[in-house]
Order: structure tokens, then sequence, then C-alpha cells
């Protein structure tokens, strides 16, 4: 059997058998759950839900439609420039009514609610217009051509940067998690390293294994145990998702592979090289300067994930940074999730990482290796390297 494979699962069942993680992952798991259960009450619906309730701009040309839209339940409110730019400083706007009243125009934005009963009051207010103010109550056959083209609207759509609180917080939580797995990976891989080191074991160990196969094996297994950790997680988010009523919102078949798979690379990634830097030192207080770092790194792709990608999802430079190795297990889960994001920039980023993970892992090894029987003082990585 594989030596590798061996220390593998030594680390993966010491991991899953630790009562601190297993109460941490079930307090958790529970609280996800808890949170899907206060959103349920958060999104109940409205208690008149079949009340429509819009409120319309109409410009001083078709305010002669102003009577027969409040008639048919609309709330109107008088207002003069450029549609689009009424719709965009007023927000309580569902849409602006302007042009001709005989020939009336619709302005919204894309993520415009009741436009369809917006358009059918205006439709009607039109053509009581074109009837009464126009024709008195004769039908002639004139009339009936004016009401026909009345009744033929012109609805012009804007898009609308919507906020889609669901997303935002869909890509958040997928962050955060690629986070804590960053810091429990480095914190555990660094603290296992330390400890064996510290305690003379490693000697013991590496009389049969050699140092690469068992920082292999260290690496595995705990990133095994994170991996199930991760997965109770993932089923408490959809669970949630589903008390809370918005799973047809989340589109699972996408979320969640996207999910695992930035959470492994981000692990991956970020505690390769902490297994190496670890073996510099002899001493659980020093663990401290090795790890901080790493977390540090980790917390400025973090936050700007946060703050800047949701402004700017579709930007150059939200692009270019994703390609950035240690940037992208951040920025695109995110950016996925608010954002329709090329298949080429995720084939792209995902390349990258696997190209640089060999090379952090082929450094780490190294270091590892030369490192892990220096005992005493913090072992410097220029020593590492000078060592034949």
């Amino acid at each position: 059997m594989s030596p590798i494979f061996l220390v593998a699962r030594r680390e993966f069942i010491a991991q899953t058998r630790s009562k601190a993680l297993i109460i941490s992952t079930v307090v958790m798991a529970v609280l996800i759950l808890a949170a899907g259960v206060l959103g349920r009450f958060l999104l109940e619906p409205d208690d008149n839900p079949d009340q429509i309730v819009a409120t319309v701009g109409v410009t001083n040309s078709a305010s002669p439609l102003t009577e027969d839209l409040e008639a048919a339940g609309l709330t109107v409110i008088d207002v003069q420039g450029p549609a689009e730019d009424i719709l965009t400083a007023n927000e309580d706007l569902n849409a602006v009514i302007a042009a001709e009243p005989s020939r009336p125009q619709i302005f919204a934005l894309d993520n415009a609610e009741h436009l369809d009963f917006i358009t059918e009051a205006t439709e009607s207010a039109a053509g009581s217009y074109v009837l009464t103010d126009t024709f008195g109550d004769q039908a002639t056959p004139e009339a009936k051509a004016y009401l026909a083209d009345a009744q033929n609207l012109s609805v012009e759509i804007f898009s609308a940067n919507e906020f889609d609180p669901i997303a935002f917080i869909v890509g958040l939580i997928t962050v955060s998690l690629v986070y804590g797995v960053i810091v429990m990976g480095v914190s555990m891989l660094a603290t296992g390293v330390v400890e064996e080191k510290s305690s003379r074991v490693v000697e013991i160990l590496l009389a049969t294994i050699k140092p690469r196969d068992l920082l292999m094996g260290k690496f595995l297994g705990i990133g095994g145990a994170i991996f199930l950790m991760v997965a109770v997680y993932t089923a408490a988010i959809v669970g949630a998702g589903a008390i809370a009523g918005i799973l047809p919102d989340i589109n699972i078949t996408t979320y969640v592979p996207m999910l695992l798979l930035w959470v492994v690379l981000g692990y991956i990634i970020y505690a390769s090289i902490t297994g190496g830097l670890a073996a510099t030192v002899s001493r659980q207080e020093d663990i401290g300067a090795i790890t901080t770092p790493i977390i540090f790194l980790s917390i400025v792709p973090f936050y700007f994930a946060m703050f800047y990608v949701p402004n700017s999802p579709d930007s150059t430079l939200t692009q270019i940074i994703g390609f950035i190795p240690f940037f992208s297990p951040f920025l695109l889960p995110i950016r996925s999730a608010i954002t329709e994001v090329p298949m080429s920039d995720v084939l792209i980023s995902v390349g990258i990482c696997l190209v640089t993970i060999p090379i952090l892992a082929t450094l780490a090894g190294k270091i590892y290796e030369r490192s892990i029987l220096h005992t005493g003082t913090r072992m410097k990585l220029t020593e590492v390297f000078k060592k034949s």
C-alpha cells in the first residue's frame, strides 16, 4: 500500500474524529439551516398579492391620460425630461408615459414590475382619449382606425444595472466558504507539521517514508477532511435555500460544482506552500510567523471580491485580476453569481491555477525536505536554498 495513502488515511481519520471539528461543523450546518428558516419568514409574500400597486411618470404631452390612468389604479406623477434619466433618478417609478395621448409611448427599465398592467391601462386610457376627446361618442371608421393605432403602443425598455440580492448572497457565501477553508487548511496543516517536528515523531516516520511523500499524505488527508466538511456545508446551504423558497433562483447544477471547484483549488493553492514553510520552525509559538502572511495574502483577494467585484463584475481590472491564481478562487465565484462569465475566462483561470499548483508543490516539497529535521531557531529561506 502506498505510503502517501497510509499517511493521508491517518490524517483523515484523526481530523474527522476530532470533537472540535465535528461540533463546529454540526453547529455551522444548523446555523445555515436556521438562516433558511429565517429567510422563509422574511421573504414571505404580501397578504394581498393580487393587489397591484404601480407608479408611473406622465410627461406634460401625455397628461390628458392622467385621469383614466388613475381610474385604472395607477399612481401618477408629473415628470419632465428624458425618460431614461427620469427612471434612473426615481427608483419608485415603474414606467414613464410620454408622447401624444393618442399614440403614447411607454418607457421602462428591464427590471420594471407590473409592465403588462401599465401597458393595458395606458392602452385603455389612449383609446378613451381618442374616442371621447377627439370624436366624442361617434364610433366612425376613422375613430376605429385611430383607436386601433392607439392600441399598438410603443414600449421601450432600458437596461438597468439591477442589484440581485440573492445572487450577491450566493456569491458571498461561496467566497466566505473559500476563505474559511483556506484559513482552516493553512492552520491545520501548519499545526500538524510543527507538532510532528517538535515531538520528534517525524524522525521516526522519515525512517520509512520520503519527506515529500509524508508532506503529500498530510496535505491530502487534511484536505479530504476539510472537503467532507464543505460537502456538509453545501448540503446545508442547498437545504436552507429550499426552506427559504429561493432554490428556484439558484442554478444548483452550476452552483454546487463551481463552489466545490474553487474551494478545492483555493485550498490547494494556499495550503500547498504552507507545509513547506511550517517545517522551517520547531515550536508551536512560531507558527503564527508562518500562517499570518499566508492568511493575510488571502484577505486581499477576499476583500477585493466582496467590495469591488459586485460593483464592476465585467470590468477589465476584474477580468485580469481573476486570472491571478491567488485571486481566482475568490473572484470567479462571486463574479459568476452576479453576471454571466464567459467560459473562456473560467477555463483560463482554472488552467493557470493547475499550472501554478505543481510549481508551488515542488517548491514546498523542497523546503520541507531541507528543513524538516532542523531544530532550534527558525530556519531562514536563504539557508534552505543554500543547503545542498
